[in-house]
């Protein structure tokens, strides 16, 4: 009988190694008729193997010779390796370790600066317009929503939404920028409540809340720019979906994950036709990114920290949420507001930016 070694792969997300196992077809069921043709192959392979060197054993596998009474040298008895017993594949909504913190905490003090007190223009023109309409405050409760903004940063978001007339907590899992959101509502006095907390811990392995939130309780959550830092997806909008009232909703605003791929999508002149291109080179595979917190010092040679970018296909962050008992009722893309200096590819250069999305934002809720 022809013997065969299967190899069973297993890919964990996120770059993890390939876990293999060797396993064998189980030999001991022949039939009387199946060992007289072995038998009566021998002779003839064992004359084959004289004239023919062996080939090289197949990896994973070792052989020995053995001779029988006549001094005849029988056929190589392939013994295979046990199949490894503590191997444990991972499941996909295990958090992975990451090589380096996944928070902007160590670059607190010059994220404040770069944001502000009402952001930067980004929040200004694009982020915080489309997060306020996509949540529809005057929909949500008669008085002052009660709010969740996740990974809150130095509170940008928690300040516009307190100014709006909403009762806000921000968490983040940097202490230092919890530090200068209290520091700024020091002066501010908004209804606003930060705590240092990590996202992902919110309900534990067993489905409890933690006991500092209240389960249906929430009108909204809000993730904005975030939810890339963060893994894994699912212990997120599980605590999300227990922590909002029936029928609340959760908005979601990241890097669009289809064009912006750190390291793996830039901008393309196309001399030829005198066009911008937005050149993807990696989409599906979900992928950890190391990227430099602070790339002026860098670039200047001052070192500076990094944080982890987790990249992932637009079909993940559906799936799961869908999963979690979020449906997803409503996708927009928004482009960036700023323009070319004058220049002969202006015109080009502008059309890109208000073709290629820079942001994505999804609403989902509670089912």
């Amino acid at each position: 009988m022809k013997r065969e070694v299967v190899f069973l792969t297993t890919k964990k997300p996120f770059g993890d190694r390939f876990i293999k196992s060797n396993r064998s077809p189980d030999l001991s069921q022949q039939t009387g008729g199946e060992k007289t043709k072995k038998h009566s192959a021998d002779k003839h392979s064992t004359e084959q193997r004289r004239k023919n060197p062996r080939p090289a054993q197949a990896k994973g596998t070792t052989a020995s010779t053995q001779s029988n009474a006549a001094g005849r040298t029988t056929a190589p008895k392939i013994q295979y390796r046990p199949k490894p017993t503590n191997l444990a594949v991972a499941s996909p909504s295990k958090p992975v370790t990451p090589k380096t913190t996944t928070h902007w905490g160590e670059v607190a003090e010059w994220y404040d600066k770069h944001v502000g007190e009402e952001g930067s223009d980004y929040h200004q023109e694009v982020i915080l317009p489309g997060v306020m309409r996509l949540l529809e405050l005057g929909k949500l409760a008669p008085e002052k929503p009660q709010i969740l903004d996740i990974a809150c940063g130095q509170g940008v978001l928690c300040r516009a939404l307190a100014k709006a007339g909403c009762q806000v907590t921000g968490i983040d899992a940097a202490a230092e920028l919890i530090a200068v959101a209290l520091r700024r509502n020091a002066t501010d006095r908004l209804p606003i409540e930060y705590r240092i907390g990590d996202a992902t811990k919110i309900i534990d392995g067993i489905g409890k809340t933690d006991d500092s939130f209240k389960v249906n309780s929430l009108d909204a959550v809000t993730i904005v720019l975030s939810i890339q830092n963060m893994n894994p997806l699912s212990p997120i909008w599980h605590a999300v979906w227990a922590l909002l009232k029936p029928k609340g909703r959760m908005v979601v605003v990241m890097m669009h994950p289809c064009f912006r791929v750190p390291q793996h999508s830039a901008w393309q002149w196309d001399q030829q036709i005198g066009e911008q291109h937005r050149l993807v080179r990696q989409y599906l595979r979900s992928t950890e990114i190391g990227i430099t917190t602070h790339p002026g010092d860098a670039a200047r040679g001052l070192g500076s920290s990094t944080t982890t970018h987790f990249h992932r296909p637009l079909q993940s962050y559906v799936n799961t949420m869908g999963n979690a008992g979020l449906y997803v009722d409503h996708i927009e893309e928004w482009t960036s507001h700023r323009t070319d200096q004058p220049s002969a590819k202006k015109a080009a250069l502008d059309k890109a930016r208000k073709e290629i999305p820079l942001f994505m934002a999804i609403r989902a809720r509670k089912l």
